[in-house]
């Protein structure tokens, strides 16, 4: 860690790289979004233990800079996110570090977990440090987690699929009003029920959803091929033809 603490300092100093100098951690928002990206893609994909250690080193690297940038003006170090993050972790397993209630199930774990969670950050709501920037779906999951860890969920996953058929409904009654802002609203509901019915198979929605942009390409990368083809040839694919096309595919 030191010898990539040093480097960084290095590339930050007056005589260092331009680039890195004029980041801000601002400006490396979407560097560690993508590094981050860049790790879980390593990680489903399998490729091997070698890229999985470099796009690791790759999101460390983004970390680092943030300590750089904020030690610059002794604000905190790499150090102190250590620190905080490793009293977090013993203060946030009391059952590990102070063997209490050693036989907690997973969801009482998860309780305690955001019960201390809520502790520490004196969050009077559940609606508090929901942050505005991070992907709808992720959102929706926090929230609707915090919103069970008071209790307030359907009693069996069953009661989840009855409720994303009714919102199902209340979009099919919306198309057929034809009002864009309350079937908007009808569509949001529904995705919002879709999450918990993830949460409550222990789904991630987001990366689920990755997985099904990923498929989709996949397949209509064979479709896209038999477009191009045709239309060298002066001629277009129909619907049907499509079709075909993709059920082959599958």
């Amino acid at each position: 860690m030191k010898k990539l603490i040093d480097i960084v300092a290095r590339l930050r100093a007056p005589d260092g790289c331009s680039w890195d100098r004029k980041q801000t951690h601002v400006s490396l928002i979407p560097y560690l979004l993508e590094e981050a990206w860049e790790v879980i893609d390593e990680i489903q994909q399998e490729k091997s233990d070698a890229s999985l250690k470099e796009e690791l080193g790759d999101l460390l690297l983004q970390i680092v800079l943030h300590a750089q940038i904020a030690g610059e003006s002794n604000r905190f170090t790499m150090d102190d996110i250590v620190d905080a993050i490793s009293d977090k972790m013993v203060q946030r397993h009391p059952h590990v570090f102070q063997r209490n209630n050693k036989n907690l199930s997973d969801k009482e774990l998860t309780n305690q977990w955001h019960e201390i969670k809520a502790r520490e950050k004196k969050r009077k709501s559940i609606n508090e440090g929901i942050p505005v920037g991070a992907p709808a779906l992720m959102n929706a999951l926090t929230i609707s987690k915090r919103a069970a860890s008071l209790g307030f969920d359907w009693e069996t996953p069953g009661d989840v699929l009855l409720k994303v058929e009714e919102e199902l409904e209340e979009v099919r009654h919306e198309m057929k009003e034809s009002n864009v802002e309350k079937l908007e609203e009808e569509i949001g509901d529904l995705l919002f029920t879709i999450t918990n019915l993830a949460r409550v198979h222990k789904i991630n929605p987001e990366l689920a959803l990755k997985k099904g942009n990923d498929k989709f390409m996949r397949r209509f990368a064979v479709v896209e091929k038999a477009i191009v083809e045709a239309r060298e040839k002066g001629e277009t694919l129909s619907l049907d033809e499509m079709q075909s096309y993709w059920e082959t595919t599958k």
